[in-house]
């Protein structure tokens, strides 16, 4: 049975993912939306056929959004902190500002949790704060998209679980020396909550690919995570001078500020400039989604020289590279952030145009061939790291990682070279790389849950 209110709520939904019209212009069209329905219903036009002509008047989202465009020049910043003319827009904006205030609150308060079972020192007890940190960063972050999404609370409550489970895990699983089950646990629980994000950013899903499932939500997800993570290091940036600001006014008094600096500033700051970075990014996508573009063509040429660089110094002394344990953990991490600027290219790419190919396509091809190459050098390694001393939690890890990685890097140098020959479509690398997305949810959460139990919490 047609329901007008359910479609009204899609419909505002869709308008709110794939455009940067603000809530109170989306108010606004949602009168005019109900008032045509009304005015067609009166014309004696049953709910579902007054709804369907009613939404083709307003026009697709492109048209509405430049419509809007028009009328929205004014600078980022003013029009986020200086009053507009339009009452209800000022309201809205108010009111999100006070909502995103009180969950950094709430982020920074989360922060001192473990202060109140006696692990209030940041510095002596780390370890707690790191296998906490994405629980207290990311817990007010899918709060405010329950709010700013409106989304069913029932639904919200459910996906919300994995944050609840994560905190039992990582504070009631025992940790013994030398502590490698519980870092894997730090490092892979981000992992773990960003795919559980990926839920309230995007919705639930109503049909095989939509809300959270959409090839086309995810990639905006994807957008969304690494615009939120530029932010956040330039937020965090500013705090620690903040930081060195506050410590030298109060020398200057001979007052020490290190205690408060330790126990309240820098937890509570760290943990809600998270929830801040989420919130600019979601104010103004127009503008954040302009700069994806000129950072990953930016970024694109750097690591591949950065990856080409690697196999030059491998290939000068290949045997020394392989038991060099802090070089094959060097190869790891510059593959997850390769994959990761591929990602954010891709989610570029598709903002801007998704069919043209082009000699930036081009540089992602050969980034992906020489991540290829370093990741069998890493992998090869890790190899004969094992049959050499064994299996541990860490080089378990790693290897998993690096076969998944390979397994990910093949398919996406695949898809390029098809998307080049002509014989498939970009949105096939999309859809492609999306649905890979669940295997590093589910990976990261076999690390967390069950390597600590395999491996004896060691």
């Amino acid at each position: 049975m047609f329901d007008l209110e359910t479609q009204i709520r899609d419909w505002k939904h869709h308008l709110q993912e794939h455009s940067s019209i603000g809530y109170g212009d989306l108010e606004e069209l949602e009168s005019h939306l109900r008032d045509s329905i009304d005015e067609l219903v009166a014309t004696q036009l049953n709910n579902e056929e007054a709804f369907l002509i009613a939404v083709k008047r307003l026009g697709d989202v492109d048209s509405i959004q430049r419509e809007f465009a028009k009328a929205s020049t004014e600078d980022m910043w003013r029009q986020l902190f200086i009053p507009t003319d339009n009452r209800l827009a000022t309201h809205m904006n108010t009111r999100e500002l006070l909502v995103v205030i009180v969950l950094t609150l709430f982020a920074g308060l989360l922060g001192k949790v473990p202060s109140l079972f006696g692990y209030g020192d940041f510095e002596a007890h780390g370890a707690i704060y790191a296998r906490n940190a994405a629980i207290f960063a990311f817990l007010p972050i899918a709060l405010y998209f329950v709010w700013k999404r409106s989304l069913p609370v029932m639904k919200s409550i459910v996906a919300l679980i994995p944050f609840l489970i994560a905190s039992l895990v990582v504070n009631l699983y025992p940790s013994f020396e030398p502590h490698h089950t519980a870092m894997l646990s730090a490092i892979h629980l981000p992992i773990v909550l960003l795919y559980t994000l990926l839920y309230f950013y995007s919705g639930p899903a109503t049909g095989k690919e939509s809300g959270w499932r959409s090839p086309h939500n995810r990639l905006n997800f994807i957008r969304f995570a690494g615009e939120s993570f530029i932010f956040a290091v330039l937020i965090g940036l500013g705090g620690v001078v903040l930081i060195l600001l506050t410590m030298g006014t109060f020398e200057l008094v001979g007052i020490d500020a290190s205690p408060f600096i330790q126990n309240w500033m820098a937890p509570m700051g760290f943990f809600g400039l998270f929830t801040i970075a989420a919130y600019l990014v979601e104010q103004k996508k127009s503008l954040i989604e302009s700069i994806a573009p000129v950072l990953s063509r930016i970024f694109t040429p750097l690591f591949f020289l950065v990856l080409m660089g690697l196999l030059i110094a491998f290939a000068s002394n290949p045997q020394d590279a392989y038991e060099n344990r802090m070089l094959l953990i060097w190869f790891d991490v510059v593959l997850a952030l390769v994959l990761a600027l591929t990602l954010y290219s891709m989610s570029a790419k598709d903002q801007v145009s998704a069919s043209t190919r082009t000699i930036w396509d081009a540089f992602t091809f050969a980034l992906l061939i020489a991540a290829i190459l370093v990741d069998l050098i890493a992998l090869a390694g890790i190899v004969i790291r094992v049959s050499n001393y064994g299996f541990t939690a860490n080089k378990s890890a790693a290897l998993g990682e690096n076969i998944i990685l390979l397994v990910n890097l093949v398919l996406l140098a695949s898809g390029y070279m098809k998307f080049f020959r002509r014989t498939s479509s970009f949105q096939s690398i999309v859809r492609m790389q999306t649905r890979f997305l669940d295997v590093y949810a589910v990976w990261a959460t076999v690390v967390v849950m069950l390597f600590p139990l395999v491996f004896s919490f060691t």
